[in-house]
């Protein structure tokens, strides 16, 4: 299958909408809009999508709608819709189903909506001509209501890794961004509010009690995406994430095509593994050596469709869109990836705070562990693991840290987290910009949730869904999106309800999910202790393409708005790449070049947003 596969899609109040519903059209070049409509008859959900992405039931005043995908049909919807009682009842179904999906409701007039906890699928609000709308893009009701991007919100793009709550922050103001555990809810009259679906579970299911769990969600969440059959494409690195998903998708009715992408390393290990799974999958495979892939930073003087903030993943973007062309003249309909393994499945050392108070033997045997493993200098690791400061504490004194050498990795892997750090080609503009928003963020924030493993692991998940939600449209414009099962509800609180020193332990790799996954592969594959890495491809890729990366430097709208030193860009680019700077931040430089140039509206910095303007409603 192949085609135009995007959504995008707003829903309005069951109130009189007229001006807000003509100025909401679908982006330029988009497919023709749909609209599907309130019982009242007025219009419920505009948009585009492609057939069979929607799923609809009605019963009497109740409404729901299904975007995405799901193990659900339109019998059991409609069967909810019948017992529906209040727009919250109604949302409660998507706890029982497995998938990625929106899950919205019109019921007696209220409409209640929800994207996914990993905010894979995101929802935000704005008021349109007065009216409040809800829309899983940014950019819809940015275009709708003429709004201006902000310099100074894409300032805070350049620091690496972005702290919560500045990550969720859309590049306009007047839009605001519903936490992804949180319910939005529109009622005639009223603005939009929101309201906590969803808190972290307690950390203390034992290990054979959450490898069931995980190992029940995560083949839902992949029976789930093979169901309807056809040809699905499957990630198969040899990876111990990508390769137990193909296992999981050969037990289902799709016809399975596994997907080797090489690397130049000809001592990378991944190849070898992937030889091995391959042998007890059944289907068609497709090995391409990286030779026949586009070069990393291919194609970087040329930045391609732009969605409603920077897409983190510049460097891969070329091969990525190169992979999806090939697998949509094989007929896959998706592409299944282990991408987001690393994240809901390992624990970082900021679990032993929680582990130290209930079992002080296991954890001081742990952080002897980690201490072998990384080299840590005990009186650094003791210090980091009794810091007391609260979140809004850390997030205050990292606002004043962006352009300081890094702490120690114990600091960071044992706190709140990695502090972020502005790029050495950052001006002093960019530092005043970043530094001022993030000291009014920290005024009124929490972190996403009161243990600090939990929160780490949230906060990485979110980082990660950023760039695969852009990823997933780039690919679906090709007609072959992006799917990621370990970012599933259900896979994501299976992982979070663990015993930490499940996931976190130094002594094995992912021990949790080798033990969900015993009965479905053969135990040789799930041997693995490691992962591979392309480093070396990014070398080459990066001196390969540096005439473009010139090209692109010279020119630089980042540059014009006050945001980088294009000398210093350049020197970076062109000779020895910073000790230190990890190629994250020149990804996320890159990123901000290519929105900036494709947003060339966007106004120069003038002064950072005031404290109250807040990003992240109170829990």
């Amino acid at each position: 299958m192949s085609g135009h596969r995007q959504t995008r899609f707003v829903v309005l109040p069951d109130t009189e909408t007229g001006p807000a519903a003509a100025a909401l059209t679908p982006v330029q070049g988009a497919a023709e809009r749909r609209a599907l409509h309130h019982p009242s008859g007025r219009p419920w959900i505009l948009g585009h999508w492609p057939d069979g992405e929607v799923l609809t039931a009605r019963a009497g005043p109740v409404a729901l709608a299904v975007i995405g995908t799901s193990d659900t049909d339109t019998d059991r919807l409609r069967r909810h819709a019948e017992r529906v009682r209040d727009p919250y009842d109604a949302l409660a179904l998507a706890d029982t189903l497995a998938g990625s999906f929106h899950l919205i409701a019109t019921v007696h007039g209220t409409v209640a909506a929800r994207g996914t906890l990993s905010a894979l699928r995101r929802l935000h609000h704005a008021e349109i001509h007065g009216i409040p709308v809800l829309a899983d893009h940014a950019d819809t009701l940015a275009a709708a209501a003429r709004l201006t991007p902000s310099v100074e919100r894409l300032a805070l793009r350049l620091a690496h890794p972005l702290p919560h709550p500045a990550d969720t922050l859309p590049l306009w103001h007047r839009i605001t961004p519903v936490p992804p555990h949180h319910t939005a809810v529109l009622t005639p009259g009223h603005p939009a509010r929101t309201r906590a679906h969803w808190h972290p579970p307690a950390p203390t299911r034992p290990r054979p009690e959450a490898a069931a769990a995980l190992g029940h969600a995560l083949h839902r969440a992949v029976a789930a995406r093979t169901r309807v059959g056809g040809l699905v494409a499957a990630d198969l690195s040899g990876g111990l994430d990508s390769t137990p998903l193909c296992f999981l998708a050969a037990t289902g009715p799709a016809d399975l095509l596994t997907v080797t992408l090489g690397s130049l390393d000809p001592h990378h290990e991944d190849a070898a593994w992937a030889d091995r799974a391959a042998r007890h999958l059944p289907g068609t495979r497709l090995v391409l050596p990286a030779e026949q892939l586009p070069a990393m930073f291919a194609d970087i003087d040329t930045p391609g469709p732009q969605g409603d903030e920077p897409f983190a993943w510049t460097r891969t973007r070329a091969r990525d869109e190169a992979v999806t062309r090939l697998l949509a003249t094989r007929g896959a309909r998706l592409r299944l990836s282990g991408e987001g393994g690393d994240e809901v499945l390992q624990a970082l050392p900021a679990y032993l705070r929680t582990l130290l108070p209930h079992h002080p033997a296991t954890a001081t045997r742990h952080l002897r562990g980690h201490r072998a493993r990384l080299r840590w200098k005990l009186p650094d690791a003791l210090r980091a693991l009794t810091d007391p400061r609260p979140y809004p504490a850390w997030l205050a004194h990292t606002s004043h840290r962006l352009t300081h050498p890094d702490p120690p990795p114990t600091t960071q892997l044992l706190g709140w987290g990695t502090e972020p750090r502005l790029p050495p080609w950052a001006t002093a503009t960019a530092a005043d910009l970043v530094r001022r928003q993030l000291a009014a963020l920290a005024d009124e924030t929490e972190p996403l949730a009161p243990r600090h493993t939990q929160h780490q692991t949230l906060h990485m998940v979110r980082h990660s869904a950023s760039a695969l939600r852009q990823l997933a449209d780039t690919t679906a414009h090709f007609g072959v999106p992006y799917s990621v099962p370990f970012l599933d509800d259900q896979v994501l609180d299976a992982c979070l309800a663990a015993d930490p020193a499940t996931r976190g332990t130094p002594f094995a790799y992912k021990p949790l999910l080798t033990e969900a996954l015993t009965p479905h592969m053969p135990a040789e594959l799930l041997r693995r202790t490691g992962k591979g890495d392309f480093t070396p491809d990014t070398h080459q890729g990066l001196a390969r393409h540096r005439p473009a990366l010139a090209a692109l430097i010279e020119d630089s709208a980042l540059a014009r708005a006050g945001l980088v030193d294009p000398d210093a860009l350049r020197r970076a680019c062109l000779g020895l790449y910073p000790p230190g700077t990890p190629y994250a931040a020149l990804d996320a430089t890159l990123a901000c070049e290519h929105w900036l140039r494709a947003h060339p509206a966007a106004a120069h910095p003038t002064a950072a947003p005031s404290p109250k303007e807040r990003a992240w409603p109170p829990n």
